[in-house]
């Protein structure tokens, strides 16, 4: 019987958690071209987009059997609660509040009996020092509301508590199909998303034009899909402090695509807090043991139990 090559989940987890940020970096550009859009209509409408293409891979690749998981319900709440973060609050103080969910999920771990080596959170700390010295430069003074910061902290638990899940899962006897999760929770996060503009918003339907319906194709599959699953596949084969701390270089690609299609370049004063985030990225990547980022059980001696 051949032997299972450990070395390539390695690889697979980590270009996985490289690309969800990456992806998650164009939405952005696609939010810029549907302003005309009400928050929560492109937001059920990414995901609804986001759950016909996955299911169509999931179709194609005819996935074994997966079990429910109410972890799917976490990511829905992620989409959700963080797109009503953005309408109510600043986008630096929900941009830096949703990142903190690495935090969150060493604290998590922490409760939950596992032990946070120095280095990793020595690397957490100074990723998100960075993400602060990045956004502060071109923050603008607003009014605080209390309620949006409050729902970009809860983006960040939904989003560390959907990755400790899928890990705790991957160690299990019976490992989930991290992308039929994700479409999963796409499609509840559509419904969720309807029933928040039916509860809350106008009862009239925004006319869409040619072009912003491609567009959010484009959102749902691009910005949407392919992030989702790729950050759950990364939550199912490496730690989850690792791949949510992947997250923190959402904002530098969401920069650099906005410079490159838009023109809009991020002021020099924000560089040095760019490469503190990345140091701190590093850092975390080599403070994770070998045997942690192949996906064996070693890494969570009570959090399974």
């Amino acid at each position: 019987m051949a032997t299972q090559d450990h070395s390539a989940y390695d690889r697979l987890g980590l270009v996985a958690a490289l690309v969800a940020p990456l992806a998650w970096g164009l939405t952005g550009i696609f939010i810029r071209l549907l302003h005309g859009l009400p928050p929560m209509t492109i937001v059920v409408g990414r995901l609804l987009v986001a759950s016909v293409a996955l299911g169509i891979v999931l179709v194609f690749r005819r996935p074994g059997r997966t079990r429910w998981s109410w972890s799917s319900l976490a990511m829905a709440g992620y989409y959700v609660l963080a797109t009503e973060a953005f309408a109510r609050a600043p986008v630096v103080e929900v941009t830096l509040l949703v990142g903190m969910a690495p935090v969150l999920a060493l604290g998590i771990d922490r409760l939950r009996g596992r032990k946070v080596p120095a280095p990793q959170l020595f690397g957490v700390i100074l990723a998100v020092g960075g993400l602060v010295a990045f956004l502060l430069p071109g923050a603008t003074r607003a009014n605080r509301n209390l309620s949006g910061d409050l729902l970009a902290l809860g983006a960040a638990t939904a989003s560390a508590v959907y990755a400790l899940q899928l890990r705790r899962m991957a160690v299990s006897d019976s490992p989930p199909d991290p992308v039929c999760l994700a479409a999963i929770a796409c499609m509840v996060g559509s419904i969720a998303g309807a029933a928040l503009i039916g509860i809350f918003g106008s009862p009239t339907l925004p006319a869409f034009t040619a072009r912003e319906v491609e567009t959010l194709v484009l959102l749902g599959a691009l910005s949407t899909a392919l992030p989702t699953a790729a950050f759950s596949i990364a939550s199912a084969r490496l730690p989850t402090v690792l791949t949510t701390s992947f997250g923190l270089s959402t904002p530098l690609f969401t920069a650099l695509f906005a410079g490159a299609v838009l023109q809009e370049w991020p002021a020099p004063a924000t560089l040095p807090g760019a490469l503190i985030t990345l140091l701190g990225l590093a850092l975390v990547v080599r403070s994770v043991p070998p045997s942690s980022k192949r996906g064996t059980p070693a890494e969570i001696p009570r959090a399974a139990a």
